[in-house]
């Protein structure tokens, strides 16, 4: 049985690629190996959302120009290009829109902290107005206060001396 086996795994074969433009023979045992790298078989366009199975020779030359071909910007601005992106990205042009686009919502956010800051103020203004006037309420009521005291013990002294 196993010289029956070693025998079948010594047989020549055929690339099943061969219609494809494979012309490779090779040792049935080594038909794994082969179709691992045969340049006629039919492997996936690597990029996400392609659904095209083309050759492995050929497999290069159609990511090269894939409608699905995305990479971060090798340059490191982080830009996610594409094909139709590629060639008329600046990465200064894309940084300085960024730097734009944040010191436009760091000053809005500045405006608006400075109008909370001033209505702060006002209020404090206000509220520091209040109490100067409850102050001095105070202060009136405890002037009245001492003068009623001090008019009823003098009253109530006069009245004790003439008895």
């Amino acid at each position: 049985m196993y010289k029956l086996s070693k025998s079948i795994s010594r047989l020549r074969i055929k690339c099943k690629n061969e219609a494809k433009g494979c012309t490779a023979t090779f040792p049935l045992s080594e038909e794994f190996c082969h179709s691992a790298g045969c340049q006629f078989e039919p492997v996936a366009c690597p990029h996400q959302g392609c659904s095209a199975q083309v050759l492995r020779r050929d497999l290069e030359a159609h990511a090269q120009r894939c409608e699905h071909w995305r990479q971060l910007c090798p340059m490191g601005c982080g830009t996610l290009l594409s094909l139709q992106t590629q060639a008329q990205h600046n990465c200064y042009r894309q940084l300085r829109q960024e730097y734009e686009a944040q010191r436009q919502t760091h000053r809005a956010i500045a405006a608006a902290l400075q109008r909370k800051m001033r209505k702060m103020q006002n209020t404090m203004a206000h509220m520091k107005r209040q109490i100067g006037l409850i102050c001095e309420s105070l202060e009136v009521m405890d002037s009245q206060e001492e003068a009623e005291t001090t008019g009823e013990a003098s009253s109530s002294t006069s009245s004790s001396s003439s008895s």
